[in-house]
């Protein structure tokens, strides 16, 4: 049994008792419940947009969100949205589904979304292209339906999501366009919706050509550089990276374009003061041609939640993939991890540095003068500090070191990574 919306509804009772936020422990006290399992349900919680956190200090404080529902949002747009679940059972919709399904809001909830369209004249042909497995995620097709014994022309967008608790769904959205007289008026409309949602959501989405110049950005972006979310249209999206997160990007762009594919990249940015890391997901948008016009992504920061577990996990899966020499240490120096990037930039297998003392090892005239991993320890992390490595075989390069603590518990540091890229 699936005790999903039990436990977010525990938590969401015991904030609303507690308006000016708790910490991850306090609610793990408070509701007798592990703290494995409330960062859990929090991080699902925070992006749904439930919950908002701010920092205090060291302390991150949770508490229910003051912003209005998208649920409630959608209600005010004249498009019918309907959510659904896998089976295309309806879970949800707003007041124009009801009217243009010509039924009342109560009495959708667990009816097939495709049958009572189809009731409406929806064509087999194009029920079979909804359910098809290899379909593109966010599916579009203009139709002819009869409402009111009138034929009456719509567009239908489906769009594959994954809901807040995991469950896989569908997304539903249908404007009538009859009346309509450009196709510039309709193109128009749907960007308005797009943007409307866009905004609401806590990840930072952006629209960009094939060529990676900026097209839209939503005030999420805007806001984690200090900008405008306007001054981005036109410009590149690899000039507001950092050099070595450059050919990563430029990858994922080709794969979307070449393939008409999703693509999914992890990789880090330094923003001002710290080195942030985003799980970004890229969608291609293709014209009637079946052309890639335009790429939608979606940019996650995952450096917070290092708390319930995931963000670890996803790191260690994907360190390989990385350019950079990535390494973690105990807090006494030993080598934890040892990543490909580390093999090919020292000449040193993993295999024989698991355990040592790294530093020592490559970094001789470096380590003699200043403890790295202690000062991190302390709070003292390093960034781009310049220094000279010795590669097997006695060969120096030249290359930028960073720090950082790993902290998985509360004020409990569990070890440093290490970042070192060729300067």
């Amino acid at each position: 049994m699936d005790n999903t919306h039990y436990y977010i509804s525990r938590i969401s009772d015991f904030l609303r008792e507690n308006r000016d936020g708790m910490t991850i422990s306090e609610i793990s006290n408070g509701l007798s419940m592990s703290r494995n399992t409330i960062g859990k349900y929090i991080e699902m919680m925070f992006l749904s947009g439930m919950v908002d956190v701010r920092t205090v200090g060291k302390a991150k404080i949770f508490f229910l969100s003051k912003r209005i529902p998208v649920t409630t949002l959608l209600n005010y747009l004249s498009s019918a949205v309907v959510q659904t679940d896998d089976r295309y059972h309806i879970q949800s919709a707003n007041i124009s589904a009801a009217e243009f399904l010509d039924t009342d809001l109560t009495q959708l909830t667990g009816r097939n979304i495709l049958d009572l369209l189809a009731l409406q004249g929806l064509k087999q042909e194009v029920r079979t292209k909804i359910l098809s497995s290899d379909r593109p995620l966010v599916f579009a097709s203009d139709l002819e339906l009869v409402r009111s014994d009138q034929k009456r022309f719509v567009w239908l967008t489906v769009a594959d999501v994954v809901m807040y608790d995991g469950a896989k769904g569908h997304y539903f959205v249908i404007e009538d366009v009859h009346e309509w007289k450009e196709a510039e008026e309709s193109k128009r409309r749907y960007y308005a919706l797009f943007h409307a949602l866009a905004a609401e959501t806590d990840e930072r989405v952006f629209v960009m050509t094939p060529e990676l110049v900026f097209t839209y950005v939503n005030p999420r972006f805007g806001h984690a550089f200090k900008r405008e979310p306007q001054s981005f249209i036109g410009e590149n999206r690899v000039n507001i990276c950092d050099n070595h997160a450059k050919p990563l990007i430029q990858e994922a762009a080709r794969y979307v374009c070449s393939r008409s594919e999703p693509y999914r990249t992890l990789f880090s940015i330094q923003e001002r003061d710290q080195v942030r890391w985003f799980d970004e997901r890229l969608f291609p948008v293709q014209d009637n041609k079946g052309e890639v016009r335009e790429i939608i992504g979606f940019s996650r920061d995952i450096t917070g939640f290092q708390e319930g577990g995931s963000a670890p996990v996803l790191l260690a899966s994907l360190m390989d993939l990385l350019n950079e020499a990535v390494i973690t240490t105990t807090p006494a120096g030993k080598v934890l991890s040892w990543n490909r990037g580390a093999e090919l930039m020292t000449g040193y297998p993993r295999d024989e540095l698991i355990g040592s003392t790294a530093l020592s090892i490559i970094t001789p005239e470096l380590n003699a003068g200043r403890d790295l991993v202690l000062e991190t320890c302390n709070g003292e992390e390093i960034k781009d500090l310049k220094a000279i490595i010795r590669a097997r075989g006695g060969r120096k390069k030249r290359v930028l070191l960073s720090t950082s603590r790993l902290s998985f518990q509360e004020n409990i540091v569990s070890g440093v990574c290490i970042v070192i890229r060729e300067h």
